[in-house]
């Protein structure tokens, strides 16, 4: 097999959502690029036991499973992470976890946003909500490549939470950041709610994020 520096970075984000709580035994996914292929976690095996051998190789283009080893099939969310690449060249790795937090606003159909956090507004703007579609078909991808176009984490609805980046380590990371966001907007609403900024502040913020990140609202 390959040992490319992605495919290891796929494996070391994999062991990270399970150790960091992310997910359960058999839930999330994690993917990467390279070159027009697309290495993705096994279904139905425990993040924390994967092995080099345990990923799967399927065609970016066509989807189909190019390299498998020892019986693995490729997640159930492949078809997701397929339309994320597809959507954007600059993407360059995928995550997908079920994290209680993030997952509870998906479950609720509800964004996490705030306009009391400029942390979160800089670093994400949002995590908007894609409309539902049932796990592992096309029908989940309905709102992702609009939704990619100014956000690099998103909630599917009734489902868990989805986050792009330029290579592993960073989708997890951002996974990681929105938990613990959506808990501390959890906590703040069970306390009564947040303190808004400053008129205007949330959406200056906004705009800076936006400029970072080069979108022109095309």
């Amino acid at each position: 097999m390959e040992t490319r520096k992605e495919i290891f970075e796929c494996l070391k984000a994999a062991r990270l959502i399970y150790t960091r709580g992310l997910v359960n035994a058999y839930e999330g996914n994690v993917s990467v690029r390279v070159g027009n292929s697309v290495w993705i976690t096994p279904s139905q095996v425990c993040k924390e036991d994967l092995t080099p051998d345990d990923l799967v190789e399927v065609s970016l283009e066509t989807g189909e499973v190019l390299s498998a080893h020892n019986e693995r099939k490729p997640s159930s969310e492949v078809k997701l992470h397929l339309c994320c690449y597809r959507s954007r060249d600059d993407i360059g790795a995928v995550a997908h976890t079920h994290s209680p937090y993030a997952t509870s606003f998906a479950v609720r159909c509800e964004p996490i946003e705030t306009n009391a956090y400029p942390e979160m507004i800089l670093l994400y703007g949002k995590a908007p909500v894609c409309r539902y579609g049932r796990p592992s078909t096309e029908a989940v991808n309905a709102d992702v490549p609009e939704v990619l176009k100014k956000y690099d984490v998103f909630l599917l609805a009734n489902h868990g939470v989805v986050s792009v980046a330029d290579n592993a380590m960073d989708a997890v990371y951002r996974i990681e950041g929105i938990e613990s966001i959506a808990k501390v907007l959890h906590t703040a609403r069970m306390r009564g709610g947040e303190c808004a900024l400053p008129d205007g502040e949330a959406e200056a913020i906004e705009e800076i994020r936006l400029q970072k990140r080069g979108y022109t609202g095309a």
